[in-house]
């Protein structure tokens, strides 16, 4: 069995006590990506020192996150998801090994949920997003069933 980094079989090659050189490679290639990432938080909070470390960790990120806050609503190849958290740094961590960041979301269909770092892609749609000034749920929630239905993509109840 293998996931998507290889960590698995990694692991079990080293507990074995005969680690390849591919998995030394890529150990070294995910320490010096972490260094880099290191260093461009320290450039980012030196030349903002208001900055937090999760604020300079969204930032290097952007790209890859895309548009998902918490309480967006999208659509990609595999459902639609209502982003429940994103965490970045120690949080993201604790949840998750060897990630700075970390999206927690919830199917709405199903209500499954899935942690995961899959980037943003042209073929993802965002359907809504919450207002900067609404803390409520039930109104988020309600902005997406309607947004659903305007999309053809009604059938099931949408609920906060």
């Amino acid at each position: 069995m293998q996931d998507r980094t290889g960590t698995v079989a990694i692991t079990r090659r080293l507990a074995a006590g005969r680690p390849s050189p591919q998995d030394l490679a890529l150990t070294i290639a995910r320490q010096t990506n972490r260094r880099l990432e290191l260093r461009r938080i320290a450039a980012l909070k030196a030349a903002a020192p208001e900055m937090t470390d999760a604020a300079a960790i969204r930032y290097l990120h952007e790209s890859v996150i895309g548009p998902r806050f918490e309480g967006t609503v999208y659509r990609d190849a595999t459902g639609t998801w209502e982003v429940l958290e994103v965490l970045f740094g120690d949080e993201a961590l604790e949840r998750g090994s060897h990630t700075t960041w970390l999206l927690v979301e919830r199917n709405l269909f199903d209500n499954g949920r899935r942690e995961h770092r899959f980037g943003w892609t042209a073929n993802d749609r965002v359907i809504a997003q919450p207002a900067e000034n609404n803390d409520d749920a039930r109104v988020f929630a309600a902005e997406a069933a309607g947004a659903l239905v305007a999309n053809g993509l009604a059938g099931t109840a949408v609920s906060a």
